[in-house]
């Protein structure tokens, strides 16, 4: 498992544990809940997602209701929320990232975290948000 993805995989449990039990962000970036070794690298990028999240959510709360297409926000399983807020602040602000690569790992948590109906609504709302947010304002 890459260090990326698995920095993926702790910044959507953190955002989870803040987004469900309101768990302080700080506190839970100390990771101290997670059982496993964790590298450098992958605590840094989650730690990234995760200020990246808190920073901008309701910008990124916004461009989830837009492209939902009448889903209330609050229909949205907490997981997929979470999901789709990492996902989301990496197309903006990781432009060094392929976006398909992007999109690609959240179908991937999705699978792992959720349901394949729910990886299919993942990547249609991302590729939506990408096609209309990112490429048509950056084209080529």
């Amino acid at each position: 498992m890459s260090s990326r993805h698995t920095g993926r995989s702790l910044a959507l449990m953190c955002l989870y544990q803040i987004d469900l039990v309101g768990v302080e962000p700080s506190k839970a970036m100390k990771f101290d809940w997670y059982d496993k070794k964790i590298s450098k690298e992958e605590k840094d990028y989650a730690i990234f997602l995760v200020k990246g999240v808190v920073e901008n959510r309701p910008e990124i709360d916004t461009l989830i209701k837009k492209y939902s297409e009448n889903w209330e926000l609050s229909r949205i399983s907490v997981v997929n929320r979470c999901i789709l807020r990492l996902s989301i602040l990496s197309l903006k602000k990781e432009p060094f990232l392929a976006a398909p690569v992007v999109i690609n790992e959240a179908v991937e948590l999705t699978k792992e975290f959720e349901t394949d109906e729910s990886a299919n609504f993942i990547n249609g709302l991302l590729d939506a948000f990408y096609k209309k947010e990112i490429l048509a304002k950056n084209p080529g």
